[in-house]
């Protein structure tokens, strides 16, 4: 009487595709950073205004 077959069922971890995930996320979030660092969007320096030359009142 047989008490089952001897072979056991492994699940995958998928290595591979986890190390890709982590390159490809490493990527695109170190362009995402230079390209923010580079606009100048929300940048939290405050520009001058030059007044050249005051209008008149009236």
């Amino acid at each position: 009487m047989s008490l089952g077959s001897p072979q056991k069922h492994k699940t995958r971890l998928g290595v591979l595709v986890m190390l890709a995930a982590l390159v490809l996320a490493a990527f695109l979030g170190a362009s995402a950073g230079l390209i923010w660092e580079k606009s100048g969007w929300f940048s939290d320096e405050v520009e001058d205004e030059i007044v050249t030359r005051e209008q008149p009142g009236g």
